[in-house]
């Protein structure tokens, strides 16, 4: 069978001439350029199919060049899933998925899939743009089925049942394997950045497999993985992650991927350990020994030009009070002046360039409210272009966390809407007419720990302030005269009691399942009960999910951390089907004290209010300290084992409306007497 597909990851595949195409339709008329020429093209659609369904054509369609049906290799490989990587210096497209690495070379007929070379009759060529490669090389290289029917013009592919691939013969694999078994990365991000692969015996090859800007894949021979599949802790502002898997070759021998994550592109070199038992990539230092600036009056936009003697791997980002962007290059030297002459530029009031530790060089650039910035990069070379926002007459105080909107125009406060979509991240400000004409569109970048960014738009009559959030808030607006100030504040700011309800698991984690009960599933029945009840209660109530999505446990306690006086987990317990009842988990925190709510006190007036309401089997209370939420909270938090799913008497209570009724009731009356403490 077909090896499962996996990945996606798309880039621009060469840069040519753009075409007209006048119809994808039943004939399809249009100007092909390709090989340095153009090519009048007129001829009956050929229509694609994939399992069955009709791939609509985006901006290409299959053609036929030279009696061979071309397919454009960008498109079908998002239907597909496929990665494709395209090589510009070498001309070359690089498709992969976990069996296969297959090379083709543009204008070139042969081909290789796995370091062996194969032979097309029809070389891919680039069209209009786009790579497109010859149906029949698809079907040989990818194992595809693909079949032609020539009255309907029909290409159709398979990806299930049975490939194409001929049958081979067995060989017996090499099993004198050796074990990847440790990746070392970098002391801290300042530190030199050097990461280390290393097994337990002498690699016997490897092979840098895939030439991108944004990762480096190596794959090594003759190794089995002993390595973790997803390392993000790596100590580096250039790696972003550290990803391996083990794969089976066409031959049956076993080798290890290897793929580093990169923020952008970067020099490089990899090297091997004289015993061979390491693989060494070090990042080398890049010099940056000049930069250039001008305002283009054409574009009206400041152009700023900064060189290196190699790649810069640069991250652009905006700081706020002055409002600043800002350049950080990591693993650099710096040979720019600290004070830089910005006096040919219209929207920069003042620049600086200073190491901001022993390995980041940062390059700041003061502007006035309301501009844009974009940046592009080259091989030694970036290029930052700042000018004038679309969006007017506001400011932000990252400080005050105050947005400002001048009074251009009259607004009824009153009539404001405040929209909170909090657990999709963001809360929308509606004012209520088009205001587009006062305060533009756009994205105001803020970047603080409050607030990612603010977009404006209208839409039907009224225009929309979404801000984006780093962290639950809450919203007002008030006519100061000769503004409008529209403030975020923390929940705790507002109100005086606040709680985080959470439905443990969910999504992909689906938490325990016996007696026809998935866990997340009840959990999340249970924990909209309980925020039913406390409706009225003067309780602020924020939940970390109403849907069957996964928020990670270090974020479920971070927001407890940030925004709530107490957190209460739901869950449910699974054991031996004879064990049975409720208990309480809590953690001792060690900013607890006595004469205000702490976590034991929490989890015991939850347990007994419980056992009071239900009869349930009482397991009492239990002190835990290997529980992420309990283990990351800093505010009373328990986590409630309402009833074992795997014993039929509790889960056949769990199902039942009322009983779901009544355990719910039992938890928000006892988070009410729990609020009657003191919580700050």
């Amino acid at each position: 069978m077909r090896s499962k597909w996996k990945r996606l990851l798309l880039t621009t595949m060469a840069v040519g001439m753009l075409s007209s195409v006048t119809a994808y339709a039943a004939n399809v008329s249009m100007n092909l350029f390709y090989n340095g020429k153009n090519h009048a093209y007129n001829a009956k659609e050929i229509v694609v199919q994939i399992d069955g369904k009709k791939m609509t054509p985006k901006d290409m369609p299959a053609v036929a060049i030279d009696d061979r049906t071309m397919l454009p290799m960008r498109q079908i490989a998002q239907e597909l899933g496929c990665e494709v990587v395209w090589n510009e210096a070498a001309q070359q497209v690089y498709v992969v998925n976990d069996d296969y690495t297959l090379v083709f070379e543009i204008n070139k007929t042969a081909g290789y899939k796995n370091g062996k070379e194969f032979t097309m009759d029809v070389p891919p060529l680039i069209v209009n743009d786009r790579t497109m490669l010859p149906v029949r090389a698809l079907a040989t290289a990818l194992d595809l089925n693909i079949t032609w029917d020539d009255p309907s013009r029909t290409v159709s592919i398979s990806t299930k049942g049975e490939t194409t691939k001929p049958p081979t013969t067995p060989t017996t694999p090499n099993t004198n394997y050796v074990t990847l078994n440790k990746v070392e990365v970098p002391a801290s991000k300042t530190a030199g950045q050097t990461f280390t692969i290393q097994a337990n015996g002498a690699i016997p090859s490897y092979k840098e497999t895939i030439v991108a800007d944004n990762k480096i894949v190596l794959d090594f021979y003759g190794a089995k993985s002993g390595l973790a599949s997803n390392i993000t802790a790596t100590n580096s502002s250039i790696v972003t992650a550290v990803r391996s898997a083990q794969h089976t070759a066409e031959d049956g021998s076993i080798y290890t991927r290897v793929v580093l994550d990169l923020s952008s592109k970067k020099k490089y070199e990899v090297t091997q350990s004289a015993d061979k038992t390491k693989v060494y990539i070090t990042f080398d230092k890049v010099t940056v020994d000049n930069i250039s600036m001008k305002h283009n009056s054409n574009t009206d936009r400041d152009v700023i030009e900064i060189e290196g003697d190699g790649a810069l791997g640069a991250s652009v980002f905006t700081l706020a009070n002055p409002n600043r962007i800002v350049v950080d290059i990591p693993n650099a030297i710096s040979e720019l002046d600290s004070t830089l002459n910005v006096k040919a530029l219209d929207f920069v009031t003042a620049g600086r360039a200073a190491m901001f530790n022993e390995t980041t060089l940062r390059i700041v650039f003061e502007v006035g409210d309301l501009t844009e910035y974009s940046y592009t990069t080259d091989s030694d070379s970036m290029t930052l272009q700042i000018y004038r926002s679309t969006m007017r007459n506001m400011s932000y105080d990252a400080n005050k966390d105050v947005l400002y909107l001048q009074k251009e125009e009259n607004i009824n406060t009153g009539s404001v809407k405040i929209n909170d979509n909090y657990l999709n991240g963001y809360v929308d400000v509606v004012l209520p007419g088009d205001y587009e004409d006062v305060y533009g569109y756009g994205t105001y970048d803020i970047g603080d720990d409050v607030i990612k960014n603010i977009q404006i738009s209208t839409s039907g009559g009224k225009t929309t302030l979404r801000f984006n959030q780093n962290r639950i808030s809450c919203y007002s607006i008030k006519d100061d005269g000769d503004r409008y100030i529209i403030s975020v504040k923390n929940p705790q700011d507002v109100y005086d009691k606040v709680l985080l309800l959470d439905a443990g698991h969910g999504g992909s984690d689906p938490g325990a399942s016996a007696n026809g009960i998935v866990e997340k599933n009840m959990n999340l029945t249970i924990m909209q009960k309980v925020a039913q009840q406390l409706e009225g209660s003067g309780i602020k109530v924020y939940v970390t999910r109403d849907s069957d999505v996964y928020p990670s446990n270090n974020s479920r306690a971070q927001i407890a951390n940030e925004i709530a006086d107490a957190m209460v987990s739901i869950h449910m317990n699974s054991g031996v089907a004879t064990a049975n009842g409720t208990e309480v988990l809590y953690k001792v925190h060690s900013n607890d004290t006595g004469s205000g709510l702490t976590s034991q006190k929490l989890a015991e007036l939850i347990q007994n209010s419980i056992i009071s309401a239900t009869g349930n089997n009482n397991r009492g209370t239990k002190h835990r300290t290997d529980l992420l939420i309990l283990n990351g909270t800093t505010v009373p938090a328990v986590i409630v084992e309402t009833v074992f799913i795997s014993n039929p008497g509790d889960a056949l209570k769990i199902t039942q409306t009322a009983y779901q009724n009544t355990i719910a009731q039992a938890i928000a009356d006892a988070i009410e007497e729990a609020f009657t403490y003191a919580l700050r």
